[in-house]
């Protein structure tokens, strides 16, 4: 405070803390424009991705991206498959249970629900990683109905494991009230973006 202001009346004194308190109270305003100003510019990030490994539950993954979804989501756990696109997954060393109409090991036909959780049950123990892909296969061979009911006890299952059980699932390949009724029982997962 100056000199000068010493001998001012109470009133210039008080426009003096109005103007530094509008001053201050401006700061977090322009801060946040700041920053997004700057992630604006900031054109080499990627889109954020869900990087933590998933917790034990029952999830969706809409993509078949599963290189992402085993190196980032599903580190560190013990894993296990029961696939239908076998190539997706031959690269990996996990044991994998292929829904097949071909008689083969390691196959099961995808009507028989019961071998499948049969499989499940004797083979999951705790902090496993289940990967289901080929949801779409069974409801084709059994309807919507049978395979919702078996997937709800697979969950049931998996979570009394403390397990993780992910659906890998194209969304285009089920109807809007299929869908509806996935996401009340499974958690979606943000699909990574591929890159060009």
């Amino acid at each position: 405070m100056s000199w000068m202001n010493f001998m001012n009346p109470p009133l210039v004194l008080g426009q003096e803390l109005l103007e530094g308190y509008f001053i201050l109270s401006s700061l977090p305003f322009a801060l946040g424009v700041l920053g997004n100003f700057l992630r604006i510019l900031d054109t080499d990030k990627k889109p954020k991705q869900q990087e933590t490994p998933l917790s034990s539950g029952a999830w969706v993954y809409p993509s078949l991206n599963v290189d992402y979804l085993i190196a980032n989501l599903l580190k560190d756990k013990k894993l296990v498959g029961i696939v239908r696109n076998l190539h997706l997954f031959e690269k990996y060393d996990f044991p994998c249970l292929w829904i097949s109409k071909i008689e083969k090991e390691n196959s099961v036909r995808p009507t028989h629900l019961e071998k499948i959780l049969h499989w499940v049950v004797t083979t999951i123990t705790h902090d496993h990683g289940l990967i289901f892909d080929g949801v779409e296969y069974l409801i084709l061979e059994n309807g919507f109905e049978p395979t919702f009911k078996f997937l709800l006890n697979l969950k049931d299952r998996i979570l009394l494991r403390n397990s993780i059980l992910v659906l890998v699932v194209d969304e285009r390949a089920l109807e809007e009230r299929q869908l509806s009724l996935l996401y009340r029982e499974f958690r979606r997962i943000s699909p990574i973006k591929q890159q060009p």
